[in-house]
């Protein structure tokens, strides 16, 4: 049976289905009401997602596992993608069980134990700790601070170095105090749930208590326990006077890869977060990454708060809402927080993930990525190492002054970056100028190697312009290339359409960060010519003031706001400038209008 008669016989039911190969390997798992119609939606050109263009060509054989809901079939999805991992879906890379602290007061004599999973026995259970790292933190000051039993079992055991260092009361030779003990298990448990004022306030009026009876001894314990106390809870940041308990997921989009981060918030308290790499996502929508990193997440998490804060609404949200508080046991909300210290816990997580995002992105496997698209795109023999941008900058063709700047490998390469002062061009003629530049750029082509790739800042004058320096120089093959700001499309020679960069996508960040690059040093660089030319005129009306003089307050201030902003001992220490000459310049420059910088 053909592929196509495959997906018309598919039943109009809920179910999974899965996506396979022609060497049987699944490329991609998803879940509908009815199979038949969402199967089919994959094989209509206009509908396809461009992940759903890049796995389908691979496509052999579909499979399909019928359930009695779509529930059962979210379910379902859920678990056949941790197992199976398809290449196409969302797939977490860590999937192991975070730790929590379990503390049982059952036990004669509890103490704290760290597990991975929660059961149902009466115990009390503080957690996940994500990272684990931050779990073992808290563990060790515990430890250190409050004098309970460490040992997993006391039958049988003699008095050890912890009673000995004062870390615990020894209750295996019946040295402990039941109600001490007691009073030492419960300000563990306010820490770990998150209730760390009310022990502080209680340890800072036990210690000034025990200092008035002279109990030194006593009072340096209690000291040391609220030290450690604060040592511990400094990291975390208070979001909640209420104490709620939230899972929060941010989501992150640049460069045609997506990224997420999760916030834990227990007890109010910040106390864990996490990093998601979602991997390649130009043209996913946003609910339905996150809906996938959701599902994916709690399908072998526990410990599922009531509350859970996204940055963007899920696809199959209620669905998913239903499927959580049957894992819970209890009623789980997911919303999307609009205002209020909810939208801000959002937006935290929200500008983490932006920053992991911006990481990989500038890392070297990202940077060859984006290299190798620019490649593609421009149709480029080879990825282009070498990236030259030219700009050129001027206010109504006055001060006319250009840049050039040099990326290697996708980073800037400052050193050999180049300034341009427009000698040929007068008036405001931004292609006649960006042609001067390019000359002069070739014919230093014997000391400083031309670029894999000559990008310019402009569109259709810029690029012609170009081809004539190229032409007159006898460097036709140079590669060129002009990027017009408005809808960020490419020109390039020989073709009658501009490349338009897909939104999102590598090539497009990296050739927008080269033009953005080339454009700000060449302003800054017109700033200071201003700046110098405002100093110039400023000081030919001056009276006293030579071209040496100037010559030495321009190397000194700069600008004229500087020179104003100076004072007469300050200008005199100029060359040796005589006070009076000094106020002179001082007092002159007070009276007139400040040129702009």
């Amino acid at each position: 049976m053909s592929l196509q008669e495959t997906v018309r016989q598919l039943p109009d039911a809920p179910g999974v289905y899965l996506f396979k190969d022609a060497r049987g390997r699944v490329l991609y798992i998803g879940k509908a009401l009815s199979l038949r119609k969402r199967v089919q939606t994959y094989f209509h050109a206009d509908a396809s997602s461009e992940k759903a263009v890049a796995f389908l060509p691979q496509v052999r054989d579909v499979e399909v596992i019928l359930t009695d809901s779509e529930l059962e079939a979210l379910i379902l999805e859920s678990n056949l993608i941790k197992e199976k991992r398809p290449r196409y879906n969302v797939v977490l890379r860590d999937d192991k069980h975070y730790p929590f602290l379990k503390l049982d007061p059952k036990d004669p004599w509890p103490r704290l134990q760290v597990v991975r999973r929660i059961k149902e026995d009466g115990a009390l259970y503080f957690g996940p700790y994500v990272p684990a790292g931050v779990m073992w933190q808290t563990l060790g000051v515990l430890n250190k601070t409050f004098p309970f039993r460490k040992c997993r079992s006391i039958q049988g055991r003699r008095l050890c170095l912890d009673y000995h260092l004062g870390r615990c009361l020894g209750p295996c030779e019946g040295k402990a105090d039941r109600q001490e003990y007691d009073r030492v298990i419960e300000r563990v448990r306010l820490v770990l749930e998150g209730k760390d004022r009310e022990l502080t306030k209680d340890l800072e009026q036990g210690m000034e208590a025990a200092a008035e009876r002279l109990e030194f001894e006593r009072a340096a314990r209690l000291r040391d326990q609220l030290s450690s106390l604060r040592q511990a809870t400094a990291g975390q940041k208070v979001l909640s006077a209420t104490g709620e308990d939230q899972d929060v997921f941010g989501l992150a989009l640049e460069g045609g890869e997506a990224q997420a981060e999760l916030l834990l918030v227990r007890g109010g308290k910040v106390v864990g977060h996490e990093a998601f790499p979602l991997g390649r996502a130009t043209g996913e929508d946003p609910g339905s990454l996150l809906a996938s990193l959701v599902k994916q997440f709690y399908v072998v998490r526990q410990g599922i708060p009531r509350e859970i804060l996204v940055s963007h609404s899920l696809e199959d949200q209620a669905l998913i809402e239903e499927w959580l508080a049957r894992r819970a046991g209890v009623a789980v909300s997911v919303h999307v927080p609009q205002r209020g210290r909810k939208a801000r816990l959002v937006a935290l997580a929200v500008k983490n993930a932006a920053l992991a995002l911006q990481q990989s992105l500038g890392s070297a496997r990202g940077r060859a990525a984006a290299l190798t698209e620019v490649q593609a795109l421009l149709n480029l023999p080879r990825p282009p190492h070498r990236l030259e941008c030219v700009d050129a900058s001027n206010i109504r063709g006055t001060h006319a002054v250009a840049a050039l700047v040099v990326f290697e490998g996708g980073l800037a390469r400052r050193a050999a970056y180049r300034r341009y002062r427009i000698k040929t061009v007068t008036g405001a003629d931004d292609v006649r100028m960006m042609g001067e530049v390019l000359r002069r750029r070739l014919a230093r082509r014997a000391e400083q190697p031309l670029p894999d790739l000559l990008l310019l800042d402009g569109g259709v004058g810029q690029l012609n312009v170009g081809l004539q320096a190229l032409r007159e120089a006898g460097c036709s093959d140079q590669r060129l290339a002009a990027l017009a700001k408005e809808r960020e499309e490419v020109y390039l020679p020989g073709r009658a359409r501009p490349v338009a960069l897909p939104e999102g996508s590598r090539a497009r960040h990296l050739l927008q960060q080269v033009r953005d690059e080339a454009h700000r040093f060449a302003v800054s660089y017109h700033r200071r010519v201003r700046a110098r030319a405002a100093v110039t005129s400023a000081l030919d009306e001056i009276p006293g003031i030579g071209a040496k003089r100037k010559a030495q307050l321009l190397e000194r201030f700069g600008s004229v706001r500087r020179l104003r902003a100076a004072s007469v001992d300050e200008i005199t220490r100029v060359g040796g400038i005589p006070p009076q000459v000094a106020a002179t310049i001082h007092d002159f420059l007070a009276a007139v209008e400040e040129v702009p910088a």
